[in-house]
């Protein structure tokens, strides 16, 4: 063998050990991309257990733990794709890729949906708290009437012992009967007030807060949607027409 085809065998077996050398770190960062998907798509299973589909709590915390999720999902889709354009021959990064975009394509949507149910999710628990207190105020309106009717000490002291968490009463008055009726009617308004005007207050830092995390949880949305739409539309065999359309927009 003379110099030339020596130096010819060696640049051919240098350029198999070389490509040999990127299927394999191709390989590798799919790889990578898929551990990150699942780890990921581990911890949003996990922390959506038990399933409460119907209950605003496991609504929102869904919400939460998708949108805080979005980015790792993003870096192991993002790292597949990127393996594939790094070795375009190798067929299972092509069928990686493929499956990747798609699922970019319908996470993209997820996340659009998410905006919608995060604004309903959250309304119904700002109205549901207003019940609550609600509620609470009318159960004690209720036992103010009770309280009004009775017309004796002995039934004063039943119908308090009565109630789910009765007050703990002297064994004798200190001022007459008429008198002492009037204390606990007014004891019970003031806990009305009290609760009317707390709730006032926690109603108004509730709906500030939600305004406040819904705009940002929007905003990330958004973005996030738009990454994914890009990474859907590097195959045109799997963007969808909300994929296409966001697209457009950029």
């Amino acid at each position: 063998m003379d110099l030339k085809e020596e130096l010819e065998s060696l640049a051919e077996s240098d350029s198999i050990r070389r490509s040999k050398n990127r299927s394999k770190s191709s390989l590798a960062l799919g790889l990578l991309g898929w551990l990150i998907i699942g780890s990921t798509l581990n911890a949003v299973i996990f922390s959506s257990l038990p399933l409460k589909i119907a209950t605003i709590e496991w609504q929102l915390n869904l919400v939460g733990s998708l949108l805080t999720s979005s980015f790792n999902f993003l870096i192991g889709f993002a790292l597949i794709i990127i393996a594939q354009l790094f070795n375009a021959k190798e067929k299972i990064l092509q069928k990686w890729q493929v499956l990747v975009s798609r699922l970019a394509a319908w996470f993209a949507i997820v996340l659009l949906l998410i905006v919608p149910l995060q604004f309903f999710s959250g309304f119904r628990a700002v109205r549901q708290q207003g019940l609550t207190v609600a509620k609470a105020i009318s159960n004690l309106n209720v036992i103010v009437n009770r309280v009004g009717a009775v017309n004796s000490e002995p039934e004063l002291r039943a119908y308090l012992a009565s109630l789910p968490n009765p007050p703990t009463l002297p064994s004798k008055f200190d001022a007459p009967f008429p008198v002492i009726k009037q204390r606990v009617i007014d004891n019970i308004k003031s806990q009305i007030n009290l609760v009317t005007n707390n709730a006032d207050r926690q109603k108004s830092q509730a709906l500030q807060t939600f305004l406040k995390d819904s705009v940002r949880n929007t905003a990330q949305a958004i973005l996030m949607a738009t990454a994914f739409s890009i990474l859907a539309n590097l195959s045109s065999r799997t963007a969808n027409v909300v994929t296409r359309f966001i697209y457009s927009l950029l």
